[in-house]
């Protein structure tokens, strides 16, 4: 295998980790915002309860796995060029 395919096939994989991390944030991000316009829409305690725990499941580590790909994010576009 010549350098500029294994270039470049570094620059996909990376690239796929990336946006599979950021889509995983956004997912989740929207999902906890549903569930708390359903909350607020006729609020009790067990809806805001249930929302808040949903959202401290699954949009804090995603945030965490966002947060992990920051050196593969420095790869596809290095900061300063």
């Amino acid at each position: 295998m010549n350098e500029q395919t294994k270039v470049l096939l570094l620059y996909l994989r990376v690239g796929l980790s990336v946006l599979s991390a950021r889509l995983v944030m956004l997912l989740s991000m929207a999902m906890t915002f549903a569930l708390f316009a359903f909350a607020m829409y006729s609020p009790t305690w067990e809806r805001i309860a249930g929302a808040t725990i949903f959202a401290a499941l699954i949009f804090i580590p995603a945030t965490r796995i966002d947060k992990a790909q920051l050196p593969d994010r420095k790869i596809i576009a290095p900061e300063g060029e």
